[in-house]
């Protein structure tokens, strides 16, 4: 079923951007302890004083061989690289990783994805984090093969943007689907998000929006709260499927509170539609206020674009809102205000709600 206008460009995808949230294994502390976070609370040097003494090894060797080693210092030696990681000091993690390399799957990930990521040392190239986790993906009788699929995850990112590759869509779908399936290992949340996003874009061989329901469906049931944001999208407007504004509302209901701006900003929409206006003010007072898009971002693991766009669409509504004094008090002094925060934030969805007041179509 083709979609409208506005539901086209609202549930557009921004697939350049597709990005997986870090994978942090047996994480020692939370990425959110930020290394100042530790120093105010003066426990950084005690943390990692407690992790070098769990890192050496009781095994009376002369010389310390992680394959070896029977006690637990190779634990040790992990979790410590793991504290460094997690609190941004990069070097000392690399080279606490590279010691434990070739004995702990979950150490020579950490590298890979380090390399992904920009944070290993400058000799290290995009081929090197590509051929690093193919590597990962033969592994499947190591204690730690669970790592496999987020390997092929980041192996499909690394063809889609052409990373350490030529870039190939073909390749890409494929290794996403090996990341996305659970009949193997348990299936990567990122890896369904990003097929249904793959399928969705127009004017390309892969647009199949009955995939893009599909994988956005499993995805969402899963816990990904970015293609929870999207069903709702999808049901909204009627796209790769019926419209269905209670599933709508109950989707964007769903994903907006658990901290989804998009979303958020989607049912300030629907409210506004079925002129619940008390609804969609109060709702889009809150998202309007909102401006610090790198946190909302890293808090809820959604792409800067979208939450950009939601609050876009919740400052339109409002001015609307202020504009003929539907569920607010009239201030046309503010209205213009909304109007002009929504269009620096996304101009595209500024202008699409713009056209459809035009004509009346909202």
């Amino acid at each position: 079923m083709s979609a409208n206008p506005i539901g086209e460009k609202f549930s557009a995808p921004v697939p350049q951007a597709l990005g997986a949230r870090e994978f942090m294994i047996e994480r020692l502390i939370l990425r959110d302890n930020t290394r100042e976070l530790l120093r105010q609370n003066g426990q950084e040097e005690a943390i990692e004083n407690d992790l070098i003494t769990l890192s050496e090894c009781e095994c009376r060797m002369n010389v310390y061989d992680p394959t070896k080693c029977k006690c637990h210092a190779c634990e040790g030696h992990f979790l410590l690289a793991q504290f460094y990681y997690d609190t941004e000091q990069y070097d000392k993690a690399w080279r606490w990783y590279s010691k434990i390399q070739h004995a702990d799957l979950r150490a020579f990930y950490q590298l890979a994805v380090m390399c992904f990521e920009g944070e290993a040392p400058k000799d290290c190239t995009p081929k090197d984090a590509y051929q690093m986790m193919l590597e990962i993906t033969s592994k499947e009788k190591d204690p730690h093969s669970f790592l496999i699929p987020y390997a092929e995850f980041h192996l499909g990112k690394a063809f889609f943007q052409g990373y350490g590759v030529e870039q190939s869509d073909e390749k890409a779908e494929s290794w996403w689907l090996l990341a996305a399936r659970d009949d193997r290992h348990e299936a990567v949340i990122e890896a369904q998000t990003a097929l249904a996003f793959f399928y969705s874009r127009k004017n390309t061989d892969a647009y199949n929006l009955n995939k893009t329901l599909y994988w956005h469906n499993q995805a969402s049931r899963n816990g990904s709260l970015e293609s929870l944001g999207a069903m709702g999208a999808m049901n909204l407007f009627g796209i790769g499927t019926s419209k269905d504004i209670n599933q709508a509302i109950d989707c964007l209901r769903q994903a907006s509170e658990r901290g989804n701006i998009y979303a958020i900003g989607l049912l300030v929409y629907a409210y506004y539609t079925r002129k619940l206006f008390t609804k969609a003010t109060d709702l889009a007072k809150r998202v309007s206020a909102l401006n610090d898009i790198n946190e909302l971002s890293r808090a809820s693991c959604c792409l800067p674009q979208y939450i950009c766009k939601g609050i876009a669409i919740a400052s339109f509504i409002l001015g609307r809102c202020l504009e003929l004094g539907h569920g607010i008090k009239k201030d046309s002094n503010q209205a213009i205000m909304m109007y002009k925060k929504s269009f620096r934030y996304d101009p595209d969805a500024c202008q699409l709600l713009q056209d459809y007041l035009t004509h009346e179509k909202i």
